[in-house]
């Protein structure tokens, strides 16, 4: 079975919170094994239940969602997605008819809340079509965000159901944190485990004249993490590229910052990392131009800068003790769509 994707998109920033998400995806015309409805939830990057089109059946994706929930609440909620995969099949070709389409397009909704830090919660509830923003709840205003025509068609016919929309906004604010905060005790061992990052330094000339440095950090969790370069102890924010927050496949993360320079710079150059108010320590020695840092919980302090032989800038690694609280930013919707379930072809 072809694999269902969701990319739950993280950036760098220096603070924590827990989720709680649930998407759906409907598709037109699946073809071959591939299911028409799929729906995933998911705590902060877990995987917790699957339901597709296929099994019909709503199954836990952890050992601990199986171990503390009973029989009777995965068949409560299996009768409850049947007719939720008829009314999103239903609200697909609906929207094929106002499009004027036919052939293979999508459909996705994310509905979910933030647990932030401090304490306070966030809601969203949005969907999709053809991986764009189609429409975007506002559980202030009780109110429909259209992005065009068609979506404002379903902004009228929803918001004309005053009930539905109390519903949802109290399903964000009440409902789904409760769920979120039972799902965060169940899971802790897994869920609020600390696991710090590997750090690699590197450089490469990119072209004559200009370098570029990797600030690298993998094998972390939770994924949020900051990673800034540093020059001369200035923040270089306009400057530095960003990698994306990924999964490395075995419950971790990685990612990398890089920033580019004159190769013959005499600028020191320090890559700050943040995560969980641990702290670096150097691991091994220095292979060339390389450096492998593993960050280790301790004492609040700063590596001094170093500088690598054999290269004109000076490199060097400095991690910092404060704790970090994660952030959402956007959903790409056609990832989105490309991740939802490779553990579905997997299970």
């Amino acid at each position: 079975m072809l694999p269902l994707i969701t990319v739950l998109t993280v950036k760098h920033s220096d603070a924590r919170t827990h989720s709680l998400r649930y998407f759906r995806l409907g598709i037109s015309d699946p073809g071959h094994e591939m299911p028409e409805f799929i729906s995933v939830g998911y705590v902060d990057s877990y995987p917790i239940t699957t339901y597709d089109s296929v099994s019909r059946q709503k199954e836990p994706r952890a050992p601990w969602m199986a171990e503390n929930l009973e029989p009777d609440h995965w068949e409560r909620y299996t009768q409850l997605l049947r007719g939720w995969q008829q009314t999103f099949k239903a609200e697909l070709k609906q929207l094929q008819r106002h499009y004027n389409h036919s052939g293979l397009h999508t459909y996705q909704r994310m509905i979910g809340c933030e647990l932030l830090e401090d304490g306070s919660t966030t809601g969203f509830l949005q969907y999709a079509y053809d991986g764009q923003d189609f429409i975007i709840f506002n559980k202030d205003t009780l109110s429909w965000m259209a992005v065009d025509n068609v979506a404002h068609i379903t902004k009228q016919a929803w918001e004309a159901n005053w009930h539905e929309l109390q519903y949802q906004k109290n399903w964000l604010e009440q409902e789904c944190v409760a769920w979120l905060r039972r799902f965060l005790e169940y899971g802790k061992d897994t869920l609020q485990r600390t696991e710090p990052p590997l750090v690699r330094v590197y450089h490469k000339e990119t072209v004559p004249g200009i370098t570029t440095l990797y600030c690298r950090a993998h094998g972390f969790y939770p994924p949020e993490i900051s990673m800034t370069w540093m020059k001369n102890e200035e923040e270089m924010v306009q400057e530095m590229d960003y990698g994306d927050i990924l999964p490395s496949g075995d419950g971790t993360y990685q990612t990398w910052v890089s920033v580019e320079l004159d190769s013959q710079s005499s600028d020191v150059y320090s890559c700050h990392v943040k995560h969980c108010g641990v702290h670096t320590v150097l691991q091994g020695a220095r292979e060339l131009e390389t450096m492998l840092l593993v960050l280790k919980a301790g004492a609040g302090f700063i590596v001094p800068a170093i500088a690598l032989a054999g290269v004109g800038p000076h490199f060097a690694i400095t991690g910092l003790g404060t704790p970090l609280s994660p952030c959402r930013e956007h959903t790409p919707w056609m990832m989105l769509a490309m991740r939802v379930v490779c553990f579905i072809g997997d299970g």
